[in-house]
């Protein structure tokens, strides 16, 4: 199990913690209001092939840890696979996220990337071994890295899909900083199996929205939002519970 959670790790340095906003927009071709000056995708394209590729080279940044892990040919192998299904799967999803749901297609898309990576150790052969206290540190590692980006990304994809004129939130915008709270409050109250306290974060949200929680349409995306972040923590408390 540890060699899928360093590569699972890796994975998520690349593709989440290396890939900028900027990027993530442009890959998709995504023509807006937020492009200000660049006006560089044509109205009807579907991939911006340059970003495309500026975010695969990036991804597979951290996997060149893994020469020290592995012998050199395995890990020249592993990036070329890596780096090739990953262009692949990037250029099918930014056409579907034309035409479908992106919180659907989000899922998807990381199901086969991490459907992948889950495949690479029954090839290769890793030369180290983690003891019981290196794999806690795994564990913990994926963890943070969970709640963090891919569970902000996830939840505003949510609300694109939901109500399209909004607003997209950046990761240092204070409702996502206040979302990474919630979810790792929600973690920690999970592990010393204290669920009541979880309530706490709900009451303490709501006495601060008070006054914006009269209005209809934010009082949905309110419940929205700190639902989805609720089930999202508890889910990944789950499959850290279960490794």
């Amino acid at each position: 199990m540890a060699r899928y959670l360093i590569l699972i790790i890796l994975h998520l340095l690349g593709d989440f913690y290396l890939q900028t906003t900027k990027v993530a927009q442009c890959k998709n071709a995504r023509k807006g209001s937020e492009c200000e000056v660049c006006k560089k995708c044509k109205d009807d394209s579907w991939i911006n092939w340059k970003y495309l590729l500026v975010h695969s080279l990036l991804y597979i940044v951290p996997f060149l840890v893994l020469y020290i892990i592995m012998g050199g040919i395995y890990v020249t192998v592993v990036i070329g696979v890596l780096l090739v299904t990953h262009i692949l799967i990037d250029a099918i999803s930014c056409c579907f996220n034309k035409k479908n749901k992106q919180t659907v297609v989000f899922i998807i898309d990381q199901a086969l990337h991490v459907g992948i990576i889950c495949l690479i150790p029954g090839f290769v052969t890793f030369s180290y071994n983690i003891d019981a206290c290196y794999y806690v540190v795994l564990k913990t590692i994926f963890t943070c890295l969970m709640l963090i980006m891919p569970c902000s990304i996830i939840i505003n994809k949510l609300f694109k899909d939901i109500y399209p004129q909004s607003k997209e939130m950046g990761m240092f915008d204070i409702g996502s900083i206040i979302g990474v709270m919630e979810r790792m409050l929600t973690f920690i109250f999970a592990c010393f199996e204290s669920f009541p306290a979880i309530a706490i974060i709900i009451t303490v949200k709501t006495w601060a929205r008070t006054n914006d929680l009269k209005e209809p349409e934010f009082r949905n995306k309110y419940l929205l939002g700190t639902l989805t972040s609720l089930v999202l923590a508890l889910i990944i408390f789950i499959v850290y519970k279960s490794i």
